[in-house]
């Protein structure tokens, strides 16, 4: 289950493409207090990632929340985006050819989605078999 990372502030994104891995870094307002140290900064690591696409970046972002959904409403949300950015450069890969099967075939591969929601600044989706929390 993915921690809450509501009114967090992104510090940066990594994004590994031979590895298809995005590490995400966000830290808790200093002005909040903390319940424990391990509430103040957290990576959040996905794997096998399939495709993404973050938007936006404010170098301030505050997250509203970071949430998985289905992967069949991700791309109800963002297939018109997805499309056109296969007919324009290939990407996010070769499932995106043919949206009426992609359900089914990132599905088959084990992937899910995730949607980043911001109150400020960057916000996105990625399509990943998992979201880790990275022990700091």
């Amino acid at each position: 289950m993915l921690p809450s990372l509501h009114d967090d502030f992104v510090v940066s994104y990594e994004v590994n493409c031979e590895t298809r891995q995005i590490k995400l870094c966000a830290k808790r307002d200093p002005r909040l207090p903390a319940i424990n140290e391990e509430q103040t900064s957290r990576t959040i690591v996905f794997n096998g990632i399939e495709g993404y696409q973050f938007e936006n970046d404010a170098f301030g972002n505050i997250v509203f929340s970071l949430a998985e959904i289905p992967v069949e409403q991700l791309l109800a949300e963002y297939g018109s985006r997805i499309a056109e950015s296969y007919r324009l450069a290939g990407a996010p890969g070769s499932w995106a050819a043919d949206l009426a099967s992609a359900t089914q075939v990132l599905k088959a591969k084990g992937i899910r989605g995730f949607i980043l929601s911001s109150s400020y600044g960057l916000s996105g989706w990625v399509l990943a078999k998992e979201a880790l929390v990275e022990p700091t």
